[in-house]
């Protein structure tokens, strides 16, 4: 199983500016995280494991938002999106649910970032374990990995379109 170690490790030979923060508790859920980041839940980006037409997609959403299956299909011109289960997850990245990074996977896979994504200058991504979080600028993420950007999720309660 893969560690916040192989992130910074894959981090610093791409050259990306970021840090490792460690958590005084462990969290599985962007909410959970954002209170103990002291940061609002957008900042907080989940990393996602969707199997679109059964390949894996790795799906990189904002802490207060869903992705919409419905959306990423459109997006991706599939026809079929499921969110992987935990022991699919730990197969295909290398890491446990809750701790997905939003790189240094077992293996590369194609990215989708939803646009709101991007609206922070930084975000706080799964750092490899439940007790680590990624502190990184958006922009350098999305010159890393290149992703499909896309609206794949539905805004937050009580906000219009």
């Amino acid at each position: 199983m893969r560690s916040c170690s192989d992130v910074h490790n894959f981090l610093v030979e791409k050259d990306v500016p970021h840090e490792v923060i460690h958590l005084s508790a462990l969290c599985k859920t962007a909410k959970a995280a954002a209170e103990q980041l002291g940061v609002p839940p957008r900042e907080v980006i989940k990393s996602l494991v969707f199997l679109l037409d059964g390949r894996p997609m790795l799906v990189l959403v904002p802490g207060d938002r869903v992705a919409d299956p419905k959306l990423l299909r459109e997006a991706t011109d599939s026809e079929r999106a499921v969110l992987a289960n935990g022991k699919q997850v730990l197969d295909i990245t290398g890491y446990r649910t809750g701790a997905v990074p939003p790189c240094g996977l077992e293996s590369l896979l194609p990215v989708v970032a939803d646009t709101a994504m991007f609206e922070p200058e930084v975000v706080y991504c799964g750092g490899g374990t439940t007790a680590t979080m990624l502190k990184v600028r958006s922009d350098d993420l999305r010159r890393m990995l290149d992703p499909l950007v896309a609206e794949v999720t539905q805004p937050p309660a009580g906000e219009d379109g």
